[in-house]
């Protein structure tokens, strides 16, 4: 039976997560002297952690440098982030994608793998296992590199976290895909909603509140929410499943949660023709925003937020929807404090993101060995491919 004290177990924790967080985001090796400067510990404590780190964590002794003044040289000491790696996965409709981080945070593989319609739900598995290999090789690295996994999924989880309803993948219902994964993986895997993955993305990034609402807008219409920092669950994981409500169509024209258009055949065209002018096409982006307005403002008087996010690809018409939107909730609401809307740093890569930082948040323990080191959310903002999706909405 362990008697080590809970509370300083706690403390050692602390010191070891600071520790290890300055030597990960620095770019070269650091003294005792100097960790303990960065981090306000004492060195006789640095010195154990550091002891310990070399023992467990991905820290690595860097050799000796010479000290400013007279005296003998230091031992330095740096952060391995090619010790292992962490995926983040976005299963769509059509298409499994994967990033793979170092442990540092750091972007160094990439896969996608298609997967045609009528994919059965172990196909999809299969997918799965194809990208994250794909996406290892991509990085430099074997298999056994992996030490831990983020998947966002289309469909609603139970509270054992098993599928409980997916119209994407319904032959998924009723499994614990976590523990399917982590048997041919071999490492941690953490399993969550889509749409509330890129939420939670979302609010990792911004500095504007820790309170949110995210809409998902694409093919279909989404939401979730993000309460005091963390993802809004409620008892049974079903808050902000407004398509789990018999009967709930956020348009008149849409067809099983489909949207359907007049002007063109995706919103996407539509939304470009309203920038250019078309007057049709303008008039039918004010009619929808119009329509799905009073849902929306439902959902920010239900929870307060500071912010609504509008994510998903149309999110990437930027102010040619942003502003109509904004001005339709803005009118239903008749409170004086009304929250802003913003499109989403991430349109189409929310979930990858929230994958990824959630693994490494979750996971800290077993991706560093030690609990409780903040993921580097920021390092996944300004991907290549994220950089392009900014381009295009401020055109």
């Amino acid at each position: 039976m362990s008697t080590e004290d809970p509370a300083g177990a706690a403390v050692r924790q602390a010191n070891a997560a600071a520790c290890l967080t300055v030597l990960r985001d620095q770019l070269r090796p650091l003294t005792i002297a100097e960790l303990a400067l960065a981090t306000g510990l004492s060195r006789p404590t640095v010195n154990a952690v550091i002891t310990d780190l070399l023992r467990s964590g991905p820290v690595r002794s860097a050799g000796s440098r010479q000290a400013p003044g007279a005296g003998r040289p230091a031992r330095a000491y740096g952060f391995d982030p090619d010790a292992g790696r962490v995926a983040g996965i976005d299963v769509g409709d059509r298409r499994v994608r994967a990033w793979i981080a170092d442990l540092a945070g750091g972007l160094v593989g990439r896969a996608e793998t298609r997967v045609p319609g009528g994919t059965t739900g172990a196909g999809r598995i299969a997918a799965v296992r194809q990208t994250v290999r794909d996406a290892l090789a991509d990085s430099g690295a074997e298999p056994g590199a992996l030490r831990s996994v983020g998947i966002g999924v289309p469909g609603i989880l139970d509270s054992a976290g098993r599928v409980a309803r997916s119209l994407a993948v319904p032959d998924w219902i009723g499994l614990d895909l976590a523990a399917r994964l982590e048997r041919s993986l071999g490492c941690p895997v953490l399993v969550e909603n889509d749409i509330k993955l890129a939420a939670l993305a979302e609010q990792r990034l911004r500095s504007d509140g820790d309170d949110l609402v995210f809409l998902q807008l694409g093919h279909r219409i989404s939401a979730a929410l993000i309460m005091n920092g963390a993802i809004l669950q409620g008892r049974h994981r079903l808050a902000g499943e407004l398509g789990s409500l018999r009967g709930m169509r956020w348009t008149e024209s849409s067809v099983r949660g489909r949207l359907r258009w007049r002007t063109a055949r995706t919103g996407r065209k539509v939304f470009e023709l309203a920038r250019s002018g078309d007057h049709r096409a303008t008039a039918e982006v004010e009619a929808f925003c119009a329509e799905i307005a009073p849902k929306i403002a439902t959902l920010a008087l239900t929870v307060d937020p500071s912010v609504i996010i509008i994510g998903g690809g149309l999110s990437q018409a930027g102010d040619t929807l942003i502003e109509p939107l904004t001005a339709a909730i803005h009118h239903d609401l008749m409170t004086d404090d009304k929250p802003a809307v913003a499109a989403a740093h991430l349109a189409t890569e929310g979930t990858l993101c929230g994958a990824l930082g959630s693994a490494f948040e979750f996971h800290s323990a077993e991706i560093l060995g030690v609990p409780g080191v903040p993921a580097r959310w920021s390092s996944w903002a300004d991907t290549p491919t994220t950089q392009r999706e900014n381009a295009r909405m401020t055109r």
